[in-house]
């Protein structure tokens, strides 16, 4: 069953952010263990509640065996370590809806 990574990071220097070269190289090891962004910091807006998003990413794994894998890594460690010493960061990650539930949800609502 594929997984979904929330994660929201508060940059606390996105000069030195950027300058680690985070950006450029954290992602190459995401789709190096399969996995794929489904929303890197684009706008975000509050509709309900008391959330504070900062820069918020998802990113989809085939299986929480895969996220693990890259979470994991030797290729993402050095990334990892960069992103804890510039950020404050939260990350939870929640199992997708398989297709045959997508399916059928959106057949009830028809009803």
């Amino acid at each position: 069953m594929s997984v979904i990574a929330i994660v929201n990071i508060e940059i606390s220097d996105i000069e030195k952010y950027v300058e680690s070269g985070y950006v450029e190289h954290a992602g190459s090891t995401v789709t190096q263990y399969g996995g794929t962004y489904l929303v890197r910091a684009g706008n975000t807006v509050v509709i309900e509640g008391d959330p504070k998003p900062a820069r918020v990413i998802l990113i989809e794994f085939d299986s929480m065996e895969n996220f693990n894998k890259w979470y994991d890594s030797e290729e993402y460690a050095p990334w990892k370590k960069v992103r804890h010493r510039l950020a404050k960061n939260d990350m939870f990650v929640v199992e997708a809806l398989s297709k045959d539930d997508r399916n059928l949800i959106a057949s009830t609502n028809d009803a």
